[in-house]
């Protein structure tokens, strides 16, 4: 079997997958699942095919970033809105959909 020992991750550069031990946030597994959504052209795909009517006036994010946040918080587990202000401040989080803010 197969063991990773160190991989630099394709939808950012700057993140690393290492097995050398160290401390682990409790949601790096999905870490993982945003690579393989980057690999299968996942971003892409919800530009192309998702079209949102959207009103608001001067928006920080796109709807698009918006359902990707709200894809991996499902995954992870959080399924409510104060998880969500939660998440906002979680720097793993921060770095893995590549913003400052959430």
């Amino acid at each position: 079997m197969a063991t990773l020992h160190e991989n630099t991750l394709k939808f950012n550069q700057k993140m690393t997958v290492t097995n050398t031990g160290g401390n682990l946030s409790t949601d790096a597994g999905l870490i993982l699942v945003k690579e393989f959504l980057h690999s299968i052209g996942f971003e892409q795909l919800m530009e192309k095919e998702l079209h949102f009517q959207d009103s608001r006036l001067s928006p920080t994010h796109s709807n698009e970033t918006i359902l990707e946040q709200l894809i991996f918080q499902l995954i992870a587990g959080y399924d409510t809105d104060a998880s969500a202000n939660i998440l906002r401040h979680d720097p793993f989080f921060q770095q893995m959909l590549e913003k400052s803010t959430l």
